[in-house]
C-alpha cells in the first residue's frame, strides 16, 4: 500500500485530536504542525512535530517539505490562520489541501456568520492561488445535535420534528479521514466536496429514542420557522456569537440542511455505523466538549419552556 505523506495544523480540538490519531493509526507519514508553545504531550513520540507560526512564511514552507497533503484542523477562532498555509502552498509540492469546515455548504445567510464567511473566504483564496482543494463536510455532529438528551427535551423548530438532520459521530468523522487521505490516490480526491453521513434522523425518530431511554414523555416546545429567522438576523447583525447555533436549527427546520450535504459521499468500508438506538437508547453517545457556564445557562433559558 502506498501512503500520502501528510502534514496536520489543528491537533488539539474536540474534534480534530481524534482525527488526528485515526489520521496516526492509519500508517501514514504524518506530520503534526503547532503553534510555538502549543501542548504536544498527547502526540506519540513516532510522529514528527514542528512548532511553527503561520505568519512565518519561511519557516512554514520549509515545515511543507516532503508534504504531500496539508489538512486543517482548527477551531473557529483560528479560521483566517489558515491563509498563511494559503499563501505557502504554492511555493512547495503539496498537491492538496483540506481547509478546516465540517459543516455544510451554507446559503447567503448562513455565509454571513463570521465563522463561516472566514472558511468561505480560505476555500476562495485557496482556490485562486491555484492550489487543489477538497472540502470535507460533516453535516452536525451527533454529540451536539442541540437536544437535551441528559433531561429529556427537544425544541421542535419550524418542520424539524419531520425534516431530516444528517450527524456523524466523532469516531465516524475520525475514520472517514483516515480512510480519505492515508492511502487514496490524490487524483481520485482532490477537488471534491466529499460528504459523509452516518445517520440521518428526524425530530420526532430522535424523540422516540429519548422517550424509550428515560421511560417518560419527552419535554418540547415549537417555534417557528419566522421567528427562528429573526433570531438568526438580529444575531448577526448584533455580532452574536449565538448565530451559528439558531441557524443550524433554522436549516434543520427547513430542510435546507441535508440538502447543503451535496451528493457526493464517502463510504468508509468496513466501519459499523452507529444507530440513533445506539447512541441514545444504548447510550453511547460520547459527550461533547464542555461549554463555558454563560453558554449553558443561554441554552438552558430557552429549554426550560419546554413542556
Amino acid at each position: 500500500m502506498s501512503f500520502n505523506r501528510i502534514a496536520v495544523y489543528g491537533h488539539r480540538g474536540w474534534a480534530s485530536s481524534v482525527i488526528v490519531a485515526a489520521l496516526i493509526d492509519s500508517g501514514a507519514p504524518i506530520k503534526v504542525l503547532y503553534r510555538p508553545g502549543s501542548d504536544i504531550s498527547s502526540l506519540p513520540d513516532s510522529v514528527a512535530k514542528i512548532a511553527v507560526d503561520l505568519a512565518d512564511q519561511e519557516k512554514v514552507i520549509a515545515a511543507l517539505q516532503d508534504v504531500d497533503i496539508v489538512i486543517s484542523l482548527v477551531g473557529h477562532e483560528g479560521v483566517t490562520r489558515q491563509l498563511g498555509l494559503v499563501n505557502a502552498i504554492p511555493k512547495t509540492k503539496v498537491r492538496l489541501f483540506v481547509p478546516s469546515d465540517l459543516a455544510a455548504r451554507y446559503d447567503e445567510q448562513g455565509l454571513r456568520i463570521p465563522v463561516n464567511h472566514a472558511k468561505d473566504e480560505v476555500e476562495r483564496a485557496a482556490r485562486a492561488a491555484g492550489i487543489p482543494v477538497t472540502v470535507v463536510l460533516t453535516g452536525n455532529f451527533a454529540e451536539a445535535m442541540g437536544v437535551d438528551r441528559h433531561n429529556n427535551r427537544i425544541i421542535f423548530t419550524g418542520e424539524s420534528e419531520h425534516k431530516a438532520l444528517n450527524l456523524c459521530t466523532r469516531p465516524y468523522v475520525a475514520a472517514a479521514y483516515a480512510s480519505i487521505f492515508a492511502s487514496t490516490p490524490i487524483d481520485q480526491i482532490k477537488d471534491r466536496t466529499i460528504a459523509l453521513s452516518e445517520i440521518r434522523a428526524t425530530g420526532s425518530e430522535i424523540v422516540s429514542m429519548l422517550t424509550e431511554q428515560h421511560g417518560s414523555r419527552t419535554r418540547s416546545r415549537h417555534e417557528s420557522a419566522e421567528s427562528i429567522n429573526e433570531l438568526v438576523e438580529t444575531s448577526v447583525a448584533t455580532g452574536s456569537n449565538f448565530a451559528l447555533a439558531f441557524y443550524c436549527r433554522k436549516i434543520w427546520g427547513t430542510g435546507q440542511q441535508t440538502q447543503m450535504m451535496g451528493e457526493d459521499f464517502w463510504e468508509v468500508k468496513g466501519y459499523q455505523k452507529a444507530s440513533l438506538h445506539d447512541l441514545i437508547v444504548r447510550g453511547r453517545l460520547q459527550e461533547y466538549r464542555q461549554l463555558p457556564p454563560a453558554v449553558l445557562e443561554f441554552f438552558e433559558s430557552h429549554f426550560e419552556q419546554c413542556a
